[in-house]
């Protein structure tokens, strides 16, 4: 059986190449040829910053500790690019160690902020501007066992989803750059060839995971499910009293397309009050209108049971608004950042009465299908209502740094 998978699978990565070899770049016109960000060319040597920092100082020592967990797994040898420039994972590990060692020693003070100025090479995001949004963990109420009540089911990874790593073979080299996907995502359909994986509209409506054990929890909201997946974490609150933390496990590799956009197009909302809460409460009044909807976006999330977390990419605890989430195609894992950017005042009912110019250090641990390219940075903003209310709303311009030791 496997070596007829394998059979299959090398088919399609040949209807792939064949594919993406007559696509011609050249034809295109000079304003619609984008710049091919890389690893080299995604961040840039700058002055240093002018530094500060609006929190505590635990939260980041707690957020630079995940951080070594992660590079503690690595080979000391291995390289991490910063632009253009490489050092050793050994070399980021230190620069983690003295960053925590000399905050520990001088707390957030000016003669903190004087010695990172001074010890601190500073790498800026190579994109003109930098979008700044949220997300957070969400919140369900779910059973382990199937009712009226709970109908939607949140699925573990299906066994029949395979994955071809395309970046593997030699011949990626030459049509990266008509737009091949470094992975591709599949199953063995029915003609016994290979075939993208199941859609979001074949799973949530079409029920094609059903009765396969996958089910890890049901829950009372299909809405609910719907924004987990984008979130990537979760808590659910079990019927039993218990509850389980589950996390981002694996997706079914079809495009992610935010339906905010696909509902101002249909007129459903307005450029100016499309948020994560204004999208909720249209679903929930327009019930009808929820398969359309979701359908715009085809990716589908698999999820799994976990310990702790949120987990972001690198496998290590998340922390509230210290933790971001970067490209990782292009960014070094793990590494240490600031950040300038806009930060929420809220009165005593939780609502936002401004947005406040803040400045932050904070950890490069996680990523996202919609955080592409050096313009784009998501905020993990934690746990509970306001959590929730900041990555709604946040939507803000700035600016994203990398720091090394010299």
């Amino acid at each position: 059986m496997k070596r007829r998978i394998y059979f299959f699978l090398i088919i399609f990565l040949l209807s792939v190449i064949v594919s993406c070899s007559r696509k011609n770049i050249s034809i295109l016109k000079p304003e619609e040829t984008k710049i091919r960000w890389s690893k080299e060319n995604s961040l840039t040597k700058t002055e240093t910053v002018i530094l500060s920092d609006d929190m505590d100082k635990q939260s980041l020592i707690s957020a630079a500790e995940n951080s070594l967990r992660y590079y503690n797994k690595k080979k000391s040898e291995d390289a991490v690019f910063f632009g253009a420039d490489s050092y050793t994972v050994s070399s980021v590990k230190n620069s983690i160690i003295d960053f925590k060692t000399k905050l520990e020693e001088m707390d957030l003070t000016d003669t903190f902020y004087n010695y990172i100025r001074d010890n601190y090479l500073v790498y800026k995001s190579a994109a003109d501007t930098v979008l700044f949004t949220g997300y957070y963990e969400a919140s369900l109420k779910g059973s382990l066992i199937k009712s009226d009540t709970y109908l939607y089911p949140i699925y573990s990874k299906p066994d029949d989803l395979y994955k071809i790593e395309l970046s593997r073979f030699p011949i990626y080299s030459k049509i990266k750059d008509a737009g091949a996907p470094k992975q591709l995502r599949c199953r063995i359909g029915n003609e016994k060839s290979i075939v993208p994986y199941y859609t979001r509209d074949e799973i949530d409506f079409e029920k094609k995971l059903e009765n396969k054990n996958l089910e890890i929890v049901w829950c009372d909201s299909l809405i609910d499910i719907f924004f987990l997946q984008i979130q990537g974490s979760g808590i659910v609150n079990l019927d039993n009293g218990d509850s389980m933390r589950i996390n981002y496990c694996d997706e079914n590799g079809h495009p992610y397309k935010p339906i905010g956009k696909y509902m101002i197009e249909k007129k459903a909302l307005s450029k100016d009050n499309v948020s994560m809460q204004s999208i909720r409460t249209y679903l929930n009044t327009h019930p009808e209108e929820v398969r359309d909807i979701f359908n715009y976006n085809p990716s589908y999330v698999f999820f799994r049971k976990v310990d702790e977390g949120p987990l972001g990419n690198i496998e290590v605890p998340l922390t509230p608004l210290r933790s971001i989430a970067l490209d990782s195609r292009i960014f070094p894992k793990g590494a240490l950042c600031f950040i300038e950017t806009f930060k929420p005042v809220f009165d005593d009912n939780n609502n936002i009465l401004e947005w406040k110019k803040c400045f932050r250090f904070v950890f490069n641990q996680d990523t996202g299908g919609a955080i592409v390219g050096p313009g784009r940075t998501d905020i993990f903003t934690g746990f509970g209502p306001q959590s929730e209310i900041i990555a709604g709303h946040q939507k803000h311009f700035g600016r994203l740094y990398f720091l090394m030791l010299k």
